[in-house]
């Protein structure tokens, strides 16, 4: 813009530009800080690479060419603040383009921010289902939709005086359908019910009816198979299963929303606002529905704390993870799986693995996650790497390929000295945009693997407490993996003996701990409150013998008794318990999920 035109510009038409800098700027950090850990997450869940062997694999899908798109933008959300920088100025171009295309006079311009809005809320619809079988460029093709829609409107506007001309461009945007996906449906609309605004019955019906009619038989071959947010798997099932009726349901009216607001507005684009109104009037609205769209974006708190994590487990930054815990007071599988890698990892396992928030009943906690699609890192971590391994394979099949998942199918053939096997993995990392450096690396290690071990000394953990042997049969969960393999180093047996805590069985925990390492050093706090608790509920002190009890940890467990005892039948227990003693393996025992009340006797 020159400065001639700048000087041009009345006061509302300066307003207008400093909102879409402002807008720009909000969608940016909203989305490159607050969720930048989801943006990552989504790159991470999908398999770009620069190959023409996986484009011409990609092109046998439907939908191929708007996957391949939305795949290649998400991709630059490993560095989340660049890859929301991007999605934000698609999301703002939307407005410029939509504003001209539709004729948006200044007065009414925060019109041309609400499309925009609605598509950020379908950009920021996807939580658990990111977990599940799942496009997860589905957000990116959102917007790249739009454009498309945009497009072919525009192309509609310079024909739609020739009938022959619209059904020709009828036709072909359905049938588009096989390349572009459901977006094809987002075109038709628009240019349907613009032709019956503009009271162009005849266009407009030859629009919906055609576009349906096509788009009905395209579907059963181009839709997203497992894009749930549109019509269709297949002609026979038009409504998607009910785990994505959440994304389907807001999806929809997000894209209803952003075609009508524009479509209708040769309605109101000629009422008037006052002159002495039109700025504060557009102000205030525009600031409404920033409002409005930051509270339909929200998610799962617990999500967002696992995705933290899990972002940061990604980096090997452990000892932030540690900090970070610490200030987390949601819980769920998911965070107790990180919790466990990060501790381990920083050698705190035993020191503090009980000294969090270990209640998985959350309100409006969604609990897909007890699936544990987390395993594959929670198993390499503790030494099982077949086991991972099983498990990333699982999640291929099941699901799709992943960046995620690859490199740790390659850690855990690295981590299981199978040299060829990891080559093959990050040979294909290698041709990624940005996993290729860690890929890089660690292929100059292969043939010298204790300089990468050196400088990632977690991994020396897991190679030294692989089971003597080891197989990859029916995967089992995480507090049952230990009870296959009875002879494991003794780098293992804390691991073991706090899965027996953690499963509370203190009958086996008694009789492992006599052989454990940790006898000739002394038992960390939590197996010493497990013994203790044992001898309390079997009124038997006398098993306490020959053990290293501390006089402070006893006498903290009989406290810890007997207010239990005195305040059984307060509703407020849990919360009095926990701000008079803290996380400790007494409140796990007590009040963590799985749970049985203690009776006044102190027994169960």
């Amino acid at each position: 813009m020159s400065i001639a035109s700048l000087k041009s510009l009345d006061k509302t038409d300066m307003t207008r530009w400093g909102f879409r800098i402002l807008f720009f700027l909000f969608v940016w950090l909203y989305l490159g800080i607050y969720k930048g850990d989801y943006l990552f997450k989504l790159q991470d869940s999908f398999y770009f690479i620069y190959d023409h062997q996986f484009v011409e694999h990609l092109m046998t899908k439907k939908s191929w060419m708007i996957i391949l798109m939305a795949r290649f933008i998400l991709q630059f959300s490993y560095y989340p603040l660049l890859g929301a920088a991007i999605v934000a100025a698609l999301i703002s171009g939307i407005e410029l383009i939509a504003s001209k295309l539709f004729n948006i006079g200044k007065r009414w311009f925060f019109i041309g921010f609400l499309p925009c809005l609605a598509l950020l809320v379908a950009f920021c619809s996807v939580t658990y289902e990111m977990y599940d079988q799942f496009e997860t460029s589905f957000p990116a093709a959102v917007i790249i939709g739009f454009y498309y829609a945009l497009l072919l409107f525009f192309l509609y506007r310079k024909l739609e005086n020739s009938i022959i001309a619209t059904v020709i461009l009828t036709i072909a945007t359905a049938i588009s359908f096989i390349w572009m996906g459901p977006c094809a449906l987002v075109a038709l609309l628009m240019i349907g019910t613009d032709a019956l605004f503009r009271k162009r019955f005849i266009p407009g019906a030859i629009t919906l009816t055609l576009g349906a009619l096509c788009s009905y038989f395209c579907m059963n071959y181009a839709s997203y198979h497992v894009m749930p947010a549109f019509w269709s798997y297949s002609l026979f099932h038009p409504w998607p299963t009910p785990f994505f009726h959440g994304i389907f349901i807001t999806n929809l009216v997000a894209h209803i929303v952003a075609t009508l607001v524009l479509t209708t507005h040769t309605f109101y684009k000629e009422k008037q606002i006052p002159e002495r109104f039109e700025l504060s009037a557009n102000i205030a609205m525009s600031l409404l529905f920033v409002l409005i769209t930051i509270y339909l974006c929200r998610f799962p708190f617990v999500l967002k704390e696992e995705l933290r994590l899990q972002h940061l487990a990604h980096k090997s930054e452990w000892k932030q993870m540690v900090k970070e815990m610490g200030e987390m007071e949601a819980s769920s599988r998911v965070i107790a799986a990180y919790r466990v890698i990060a501790l381990n990892n920083t050698e705190q396992l035993s020191k503090k693995v009980f000294n969090y928030h270990y209640s998985y009943s959350h309100p409006g906690f969604y609990k897909y996650n007890e699936e544990m699609i987390y395993y594959p890192e929670l198993m390499l971590y503790n030494s099982f790497p077949q086991v991972s391994y099983r498990w990333c394979m699982e999640v291929l099949t099941d699901g799709q390929i992943s960046m995620g998942i690859l490199r740790i199918m390659a850690l855990c053939a690295f981590t299981n000295e199978e040299y060829d096997l990891a080559r093959r993995y990050l040979n294909l990392l290698k041709s990624s945009l940005f996993y290729d450096t860690w890929a890089e690396e660690m292929l100059s290690c292969l043939d010298k693997p204790d300089k990468y071990i050196e400088k990632y000394p977690e991994l020396k953990n897991v190679i030294k407490g692989r089971p003597f042997i080891e197989t990859t049969g029916i995967v089992r969960g995480a507090v049952t993996i230990y009870d296959r393999y009875p002879a494991l180093p003794n780098i293992s047996a804390e691991r073991k003996l706090l899965t027996l805590l953690y499963r509370r069985n203190l009958d086996q925990f008694q009789k492992e701990v006599r052989l454990s390492p940790f006898m000739k050093k002394g038992l960390p706090r939590c197996m010493q409150q497990g013994l203790i608790l044992k001898a309390f509920m079997t009124q038997d002190n006398s098993i306490l013998r020959n053990f290293p009890i501390d006089k402070s940890e006893f006498d903290y467990v009989e406290r810890f008794i007997n207010y239990y005892k005195v305040h059984h039948d307060d509703d407020d227990l849990a919360i009095q318990m926990k701000e008079k003693f803290g996380y400790s393996y007494c409140h796990y025992f007590t009040f963590g999920v799985g749970a049985k009340p203690i009776n006044k006797k102190g027994t169960k």
